[in-house]
């Protein structure tokens, strides 16, 4: 796991020497994502950065990597977990290894496959291969997104990196916010699709590879995407469907604990985390498994947690977390960088951080949710459809009003909580309500906190525009659902925290539900076996549970991972909202409405709402914004990077 930037120029323009330099400087902008090693290779048009975190190939997995013709140089971020079937493969094909990492099977691998490299990896990934005979770059993107690759361009050539800081401190970057997309993240704690909150800056799609060429032309192509909802369902007898499930799971932890360093795990005590440590447990050793804790007993899960370490043999550590955390919020925000309003990441933060004091890998149970129908959501959608289908829009318009003034219990996941939130989204379109049940504020709620006649009209719009990009139809079902999901959700929300808080310490996550074959299996079964709308969900892994865990984990709710925001706003982060909600601090994002803001920081500081959630994601942007866009990114002190020497010794 790693950080990686580069630069590549178009046409006879090449970086000068001051432009080197400050590129140099910049590697240590991503100094937290690989604390093992920093190094840097520069060549004509082309400028790669890199710093390490040694997983695989601690000796000789050094990069930016070259051929040995030095034609190719690749600089990596990621995992490629079948590079030991790869090379095989490659060697009998008649090419020459010089190291053990996974890293050279990239360069190998795009010799002999060119762009159809991406589609026969399996792991997570981002990368990008310098091609200097062809004075091409070509770069791709893991198939769920699990590994950033942000880029930014102009007429003179192309800068990317795994964070968007790097950019940032480019002085050709303006540094705007980009309004356009502003709605979407107020609603969503996150920003959809391909741009980012930093106008010009986009991020490569998740399962789509790029080539740049020297004119600055580029050919892209998506090589893989979840299976379409019209694609043939899979229909096995469950029996089957169990016996296959179960296969996957443990083929893919299997592969997933390839490593030259100890392997921990993240252990929440719920399905998807228990299964996966049963199948680690049985496949290969855990160093140790780490569960967070609060004093707030009901968004603890220790004793499930604990009952299944102790099932399995594995060491597991206490994470304590108390409000005192909230006092790394900058620290928070600056490493999510492009503005990540999910309050949980904070309990990513202190539980990665931790671990970092003892290992340097952990698997974890993202994605089972996105793949079997776990989120509550699923099923709320299927209660909304079945409402809408016998209320009048009189009657439905009714219950969204008679909402907002529903009391709510701030417990984790409170009845009164959820019903407001299903009820608040009565009077729209089920596909529209499907992204409002983890979201944060609707978008005529958006439209209110905005400025301008522009930015408010689109607002209104913006979740059915997110709908349609997903072609969700009025009543979309599981499997439509499922997609919409794994194609914004799960990259832009879920992996996104996941990334950049362990990364922030230096640790890998890994996610084996996140494997192509299981992955695709899950995705085409019915939703019979996934989720109805009344019963539990994850039909078909509680199955699998009840055979493999502890008999009260297989039956536990959903419980999701979330921190008492709404208390801790009001006490420990108060003067952090003070602070960046201050009609000041809000004057200087023009495209917010100061008023309503503040209207809101009332309400809640009160006790006379519970906007937490929604509060923590407007402190985001204003400590994005302050950070990011009114100054430029300060290059972080530190020894630079080491030069890489890449000899070139090809024949023109």
């Amino acid at each position: 796991m790693c950080g990686i930037l580069g630069y590549f120029a178009y046409g006879d323009s090449r970086p000068t020497a001051e432009a080197v330099r400050r590129w140099r400087n910049l590697v240590n902008l991503v100094g937290h994502r690989g604390p093992d090693d920093s190094t840097f290779w520069h060549d004509g048009r082309f400028i790669l950065g890199h710093r390490r975190l040694s997983i695989i190939g601690l000796l000789d997995g050094q990069q930016p990597m070259g051929t040995a013709e030095g034609d190719l140089v690749v600089s990596f971020n990621g995992e490629i977990y079948n590079y030991v079937e790869l090379r095989s493969e490659l060697i009998s094909r008649g090419h020459h290894f010089r190291t053990h990492s996974d890293t050279e099977v990239l360069l190998h691998g795009y010799r002999e496959w060119g762009t159809g490299l991406p589609e026969r990896l399996v792991g997570m990934f981002a990368f990008a291969i310098a091609d200097r005979f062809n004075h091409e770059l070509f770069v791709a993107r893991d198939r769920f997104g699990e590994k950033p690759f942000v880029y930014y361009q102009d007429a003179h050539g192309l800068a990317f990196a795994s964070e968007l800081k790097v950019l940032a401190a480019l002085p050709q970057m303006a540094r705007e916010l980009n309004e356009d997309v502003l709605a979407a993240y107020l609603c969503l704690n996150y920003v959809p699709g391909e741009e980012t909150l930093m106008r010009g800056v986009r991020r490569l799609k998740q399962g789509t590879w790029s080539l740049w060429n020297a004119r600055g032309s580029t050919r892209s192509s998506t090589y893989w995407a979840p299976p379409h909802a019209s694609e043939t369902e899979l229909h096995p007898r469950v029996p089957e469907a169990v016996e296959q499930l179960e296969s996957l799971i443990d083929d893919s932890t299997r592969i997933q604990l390839r490593s030259d360093v100890p392997v921990g795990i993240l252990l929440s005590g719920g399905i998807d985390s228990s299964l996966i440590a049963e199948s680690a447990a049985r496949a290969g050793h855990l160093s140790a498994a780490y569960c967070l804790t609060f004093a707030e007993s009901s968004y603890s899960e220790w004793p499930k947690a604990e009952r299944t370490a102790r099932a399995l043999g594995i060491p597991l550590v206490d994470v304590r977390m108390t409000s005192d955390a909230v006092g790394d919020f900058f620290e928070l925000v600056r490493h999510a960088d492009d503005p990540l309003a999910d309050s949980s990441a904070l309990a990513v933060w202190v539980l990665t951080r931790e671990v970092s004091h003892r290992t340097k890998v952990v698997l974890s149970g993202d994605g089972g949710d996105e793949l079997f129908g776990g989120y509550l959501t699923y099923q709320a959608t299927l209660w909304h459809q079945a409402m809408a289908s016998r209320l009048p829009m009189h009657v439905r318009r009714l219950l969204a009003r008679a909402a907002h003034r529903l009391p709510t219990n701030e417990r984790k996941v409170s009845s009164t909580y959820k019903l407001k939130r299903f009820l608040r989204a009565a009077d729209l379109p089920s596909s529209v309500a499907h992204f409002t049940w983890n979201g944060a504020w609707l978008p005529t709620e958006s439209r209110d906190l905005l400025s301008g006649a522009r930015l408010r009209s689109a607002a209104t719009s913006v979740l059915d525009r997110l709908a349609f990009a997903h072609g969700l139809l009025a009543r979309p079902d599981v499997r439509q659902l499922q997609r919409a999901d794994v194609g914004d959700y799960l990259p832009n929300d879920i992996l996104a925290k996941t990334d950049r808080m362990s990364m922030a310490h230096g640790v890998e996550v890994r996610s084996p539900f996140l494997h192509p074959s299981l992955a695709e299996f899950a995705l085409r079964l019915p939703a019979v076996l996934k989720v109805s709308q009344s019963g539990k969900t994850k039909r078909i892994l509680r199955t699998v549970a009840q055979r493999r865990c502890p008999a009260d984990i297989a039956a536990a709710p959903k419980q999701g991972f979330s921190i008492p925001v709404h208390a801790w706003l009001r006490g420990a982060g108060r003067s952090i909202v003070e602070d960046l909600l201050s009609p000041m601090s809000v004057g200087s994002i023009p495209a917010l409405d100061q008023a309503a803001v503040a209207s809101v920081v009332r309400a809640h500081l009160s006790g006379r709402r519970s906007f937490g959630f929604e509060l923590w994601g407007l402190a985001v942007l204003a400590a994005w914004h302050r950070t990011f866009v009114q100054p430029r990114t300060a290059v972080q002190p530190g020894p630079l990077p080491r030069d890489v020497e890449i000899p070139y010794c090809v024949a023109r």
